[in-house]
Parts: C-alpha cells; structure tokens; sequence
C-alpha cells in the first residue's frame, strides 16, 4: 500500500485499486493509503453476504465488485474466480441477484475471452447488465481497441471502461479516449 499511498498523495486522481481485497481489513488498508474505491474480485463470488455487509458499513460508493465472465457452451454467462483459474460454479445474473437493488453501486465486468484480445468489447453482455440491473454503475472491460469501441460503450450507458492493450500499443492515446 506505500506506492498505492504514494500515488494518491501524488496525484489528484481518484484511485480504484484491487487485486487480492478478501477481507475488510484489505479494504480498509486500502481506503487508508487513498484509494477511493475498492474493488473486490473472488470475494464478491464466494461471499455476497459478506461482501453486502462491507458495502453497508464503508459504503456502497467505495466498493466496485469485479465479475469475469466467460461464455460457457450452452450460451451462459458464467463467473470464474481466483484470477481466472477456477470456475464460479455460479452464472453471472445469479451472482448479481444475491446483491440487494440499491446496495451494489458498481461492478466491473469482464469478458474473459477479449481481454487483452483487441476484439471490441462484448456489446451483447454489457448491454444484459447495464439494462437488467439499472441500478448498478457498469465498468466495461475486455476487448477495446479503438475510440469507436469507447464510442459504443458510451452510448450503451457504461460508466466507466477499463482500456488496457489498446494503450500500449498505441491504437490511440489517452487524451483521445478522455476526449469522448
């Protein structure tokens, strides 16, 4: 958490940090470096109950559960764990569902199979999750290769994109993305 705290004393932006967030400690150690929001990963899976009781005690603006997601056979959104390793044994609108209307605020959705891919975003999931659950804040993630991508993902109402390749390679700039 020193570089974490580092960055925000550093900068005026609102962080959003995550990765390895299990308990409330984790999430409190984090809000103490700087960070604005948290995001919970495996956790928000395993342990809704739980992870709602964080989002009533620190706040339901300071917490973002992370879904990935992958396509399984019959055509199923389906929610892998622990960095992708290990299958949910759970769907994604059934994860969603054990999150009362009002408590989670926002969730990051990832399709598994475009991240890092340059595939375009999954227009067909996103949109599943921004129109079934209305009241959650959707950060898309996976699959952006060009400002047309963000230009999509605007107008289906995600608030927020997680661009990653698409940077490093060049495909456009930051300032270009923000620019939309």
């Amino acid at each position: 958490t020193a570089l974490i705290s580092l960055l925000a004393e550093k900068t005026n932006a609102r962080i959003q940090c995550g990765g390895g967030v299990r308990t409330r400690e984790d999430l409190v150690a984090l809000f103490d470096s700087g960070v604005a929001r948290a995001v919970i990963g495996s956790a928000a899976v395993k342990n809704p109950v739980e992870v709602n009781r964080w989002i009533d005690e620190l706040g339901a603006d300071r917490i973002c559960c992370a879904f990935d997601v992958r396509l399984d056979g019959e055509g199923n959104f389906q929610v892998a764990t622990d960095g992708w390793m290990k299958d949910g044994g759970v769907s994604l609108p059934r994860v969603l569902d054990a999150y009362p209307s009002g408590g989670l605020r926002h969730a990051l959705v990832t399709d598994i199979s475009r991240d890092g891919a340059l595939t375009g975003p999954n227009l067909d999931l996103l949109r599943a999750v921004i129109g079934g659950w209305p009241d959650i804040a959707v950060q898309a993630s996976g699959g952006v290769s060009s400002l047309a991508d963000l230009e999509a993902l605007r107008r289906l109402g995600a608030a927020g994109v997680i661009i990653g390749r698409a940077l490093y390679e060049k495909r456009f700039t930051l300032e270009a993305a923000l620019a939309r």
